[in-house]
């Protein structure tokens, strides 16, 4: 078993939810909003710093109570990349963890062993596919400081498959996008 790295979470929440029609940073689950969710279960994780990312919606109160630094994306408009950037260009070269705030399901346990898992770089593998949840080494950190505004590191590292450890996460595949998807979810 490897043992825990020190880490750095990054959850990019800048974006307005567009396709949703409210903001899904603020949506309750079991009373407590996904943003809060998120970084809650990176600290519990073992996460050392936690970075979330705000644009659209003002994220500072919801977080208040957590030990977690809140940054401004003022270029949230530009996408999911834009946002990314941020995060990573306010961490530096360390090792990162990239966490969604709409992914519901994942848990601080799968976090875990996400920061565990050998190699420079893992990422969650669920619906047949790489994506986020996923680590990056500080030797790949630049990569997420030089996303393309228009997507996230999901791209990045499906390009790159043969440099990511694969982590089964079926749990990732449940996010928040979209009005039915929020119905489903029972709130």
């Amino acid at each position: 078993m490897s043992s825990v790295r020190v880490m750095t979470a990054i959850i990019p929440a800048a974006g307005e939810s567009a396709r949703l029609g409210q903001p899904k940073q603020l949506v309750k689950l079991k009373g407590e909003a996904l943003v809060h969710r998120a970084a809650r279960i990176s600290l519990e994780a073992g996460c050392a710093r936690v970075v979330v990312v705000e644009g659209a919606v003002p994220l500072r109160d919801v977080l208040s109570d957590l030990a977690v630094e809140v940054v401004t994306c003022p270029s949230w408009r530009l996408g999911p990349g834009a946002s990314l950037r941020e995060g990573a260009g306010v961490v530096g070269e360390v090792a990162m963890l990239v966490v969604l705030a709409d992914q519901h399901a994942v848990s601080a346990e799968q976090l875990r062993e996400l920061i565990s898992a050998p190699g420079e770089v893992a990422a969650a593998l669920y619906a047949g596919a790489l994506g986020v949840p996923a680590r990056f080494s500080a030797k790949y950190s630049g990569v997420l400081r030089s996303l393309q505004d228009s997507q996230g590191a999901k791209g990045w590292l499906r390009a790159h498959s043969e440099l990511v450890t694969a982590v089964e996460m079926p749990a990732a595949e449940f996010d928040l996008d979209t009005p039915g998807q929020l119905d489903r979810l029972g709130r």
